[in-house]
């Protein structure tokens, strides 16, 4: 179990398994190859020569005038010496055995070979063993002259040499084949580990990396391997957004506990005064109101902070529906409009829009957004909302003149508590710093965008554009312009 978990594991032995079979199959095909080549092309000529002979005591044959004594003559003048292919021969006539090589009956008895062919033998032609010895056998019945019974010639070529060639070299191969296992092993191991060296340092550079320290990045240099060069991009990428994600959680965690200190202090410092010794029923409604209005921030910053951590993975649970924006504006404009009054501020509409969307979080995004602008506008001032329309959404404008905001306090006003004051005011209309987090969420969630420019003195304009999530029928909802004031 262990072997086979760690063959599993290591990618390693894998490559130098496969490897060494690859290589070892190449082997085993070249030495087969190889044998069957040296084998056909020892048939091959065996069978010329025995072709050859058959056709050379033919025209012996013919030239005698068909008597078959005078093949053996030529066959004992030619096989009682030895060359370098020796052949015995046999003939017979009638059933009956004329002449022969001498000796051949002690090796070769005449049952021992094929049937008779008439004309040249064809292949595949009886190899025979005899002895310490190897043949081809072949037998063929020659052509008559003159009408004569034709004798049958039985042929037998000694490949002994041949044979012990072949046998030689199967052994020569099949000795290399098991000498070249362990080389083959080695060698494919050591091209693993050269192949596989880049990701040892990829592992060890990313074991040198730590939480306390994520600016570290995988060296660029010397240069990465083709296959492994974008994964040490992707890698890095995915550092840089880990150590933002980790610098985001340590701001996040540190406002979050400034935020719930600055109420939970107020709240315990007020309700201690009252303890410390008798007071009258209106200080303690004092107190008591105080508290609540501390206790209701608390509870919209919860709000708020849930609000958040269910949008990031809401994307499912969105509504699709196609509303009239200009009325979804004309009713924030509505809810916010006493607040606005009782400062002197004018909230004015312009421009008509229709679209696919969550009709309730774009509310709460615009209702942020409006918010937003009248908390920051000088009293008297004048607030705008424009809608345009867009060839795949809608854009919506928020304006106001107030003070505006300074250019480095823009890249970070999405960011969770942020805030421009930065000792963190508790006065009159001041939020928690979560309003721009939550309309980014909602933008977002949407495939939208939204931003904001402004510039000290003149004011600020947020701009959200939304894309349309469905494909709806045109006219399902008529788009009238809209001017609205309050």
């Amino acid at each position: 179990m262990r072997l086979e978990l760690g063959w599993r594991r290591s990618i390693g032995a894998r490559l130098s398994l496969l490897y060494t079979l690859a290589a070892l199959t190449a082997v085993a095909l070249f030495a087969g190859i190889t044998d069957w080549r040296l084998s056909t092309n020892f048939s091959a000529e065996h069978l010329r020569f025995v072709q050859a002979k058959v056709a050379e005591l033919q025209v012996d044959l013919n030239d005698a005038g068909g008597r078959p004594q005078a093949l053996l003559g030529e066959i004992v003048k030619e096989t009682e010496g030895s060359r370098l292919r020796q052949y015995e021969a046999r003939v017979l006539a009638a059933g009956q055995v004329l002449g022969e090589t001498p000796g051949m009956q002690r090796e070769l008895p005449a049952a021992m070979f094929p049937a008779a062919v008439d004309g040249l033998p064809v292949a595949p032609l009886r190899v025979q063993h005899a002895g310490q010895r190897s043949y081809v056998l072949a037998t063929a019945r020659l052509a008559s002259v003159d009408g004569d019974t034709p004798p049958v010639l039985q042929l037998a070529l000694d490949v002994t040499r041949d044979a012990a060639l072949q046998s030689s070299l199967r052994r020569a191969l099949a000795l290399a084949f098991v000498l070249l296992v362990p080389l083959l092993a080695f060698a494919g191991r050591w091209v693993a580990a050269q192949g596989l060296a880049p990701l040892t340092r990829i592992a060890g550079a990313a074991r040198s990396i730590t939480p306390a320290d994520l600016s570290a990045r995988l060296p660029l240099t010397p240069p990465w391997p083709d296959e492994l060069h974008d994964l040490v991009q992707v890698f890095n990428a995915m550092l840089a957004r880990i150590e933002e994600a980790f610098a985001r959680l340590s701001r996040f965690s540190v406002d979050l506990a400034h935020e719930l200190r600055t109420p939970l202090a107020n709240l315990s410092g007020e309700l201690e005064v009252c303890l410390m010794r008798p007071r009258e029923a209106v200080d303690y409604r004092a107190a008591l109101e105080s508290g609540l209005e501390e206790c209701r921030r608390l509870n919209v910053l919860i709000e708020n902070l849930l609000f958040m951590a269910r949008a990031e993975h809401a994307e499912q649970a969105l509504r699709h529906e196609r509303f009239d924006v200009a009325q979804a504006c004309a009713w924030v404009v509505a809810q916010h409009a006493p607040g606005a009054a009782a400062r002197g501020i004018r909230i004015r509409q312009d421009g008509a829009a229709a679209m696919v969307a969550d009709p309730l979080l774009l509310r709460q995004a615009l209702a942020n957004l409006l918010g937003n602008a009248i908390r920051h506008s000088h009293d008297g001032g004048e607030v705008r909302i424009t809608l345009q329309p867009l060839a795949d959404g809608v854009e919506i404008r928020v304006q106001d003149d107030g003070e505006g905001i300074e250019a480095p306090h823009l890249p970070h006003l999405f960011d969770r508590f942020y805030q421009v004051d930065a000792a963190r005011r508790r006065g009159v209309g001041q939020g928690t710093g979560l309003g721009l987090s939550i309309v980014r969420t909602i933008v977002e969630l949407h495939r939208g965008t939204v931003t904001v420019a402004s510039v000290r003195g003149s004011g600020t304009t947020a701009t959200m554009q939304v894309p349309s999530g469905l494909s709806m029928p045109t006219g399902s909802l008529q788009q009238e312009p809209c001017k609205h004031e309050v």
